[in-house]
């Protein structure tokens, strides 16, 4: 018998996409963004939000708490057009910076209670490992340097970091933004796969409904 303590996602979308109207259907996106939030799976729920942002056109502009328009995500330049633009996209970007930092500074003693392997504290990962992944994924210019890369971001992550800190030398080597597959340790490349993967709800091919409406 399936764990009926875990929300059935695929059920609640089947529900809220079988409603006329984006009003009607935001009460059940609100209890899915909610669960995604209470989880750690915010990245990975923007795939399912999506797919009702696209059933309810209007839905973009309606925020969790029922307001009428979300807070337009501005990012930096370095970032390339197709995730600055658009707004279901940055907010996404959004999330998994938040999410990598999250993993980074979960607490020792947490993470040795941990449950879930997201939960567990990261302390291999360096920002310098996400700015080579983002490079290669094309999601900030090939031409981003250590600066520009760090005060990107800081101004995602705002308050939860000091100014400059992502530039500091202890914050990971920046030479392994450029290292070459084979040069790379095993754990380096350990690392790259791990954070590779957060970011698949962004760079994986969006799904193409072809359904006639």
């Amino acid at each position: 018998m399936p764990n009926i303590r875990l929300i059935p996602v695929e059920f609640v979308v089947e529900r809220a996409l079988a409603l006329k109207t984006a009003a009607e259907a935001l009460p059940l996106r609100t209890l899915l963004s909610d669960w995604f939030t209470s989880n750690n799976h915010e990245a990975e729920g923007y795939l399912v939000l999506r797919d009702i942002d696209d059933h309810f056109p209007s839905a973009r502009q309606v925020s969790l708490n029922g307001e009428a328009e979300q807070e337009t995500v501005v990012l930096p330049g370095c970032i390339l057009s197709r995730y600055r633009n658009n707004q279901t996209e940055a907010r996404m970007l959004v999330a998994i910076i938040h999410e990598i930092h999250r993993r980074m500074n979960i607490p020792v003693k947490d993470s040795r209670k941990a449950r879930r392997p997201e939960d567990v504290r990261q302390d291999n990962w360096t920002w310098p490992h996400v700015m080579r992944v983002m490079k290669y994924k094309d999601i900030i210019a090939d031409n981003t340097n250590k600066a520009t890369f760090g005060a990107m971001i800081e101004q995602i992550l705002g308050d939860k970091v000091k100014a400059n800190s992502i530039r500091r030398a202890n914050y990971g080597v920046y030479d392994i933004v450029n290292t070459p597959d084979f040069n790379l340790s095993e754990q380096d490349k350990d690392v790259i796969r791990e954070i590779t993967a957060l970011f698949l709800p962004l760079t994986m091919p969006k799904k193409v409904n072809e359904a006639v409406r």
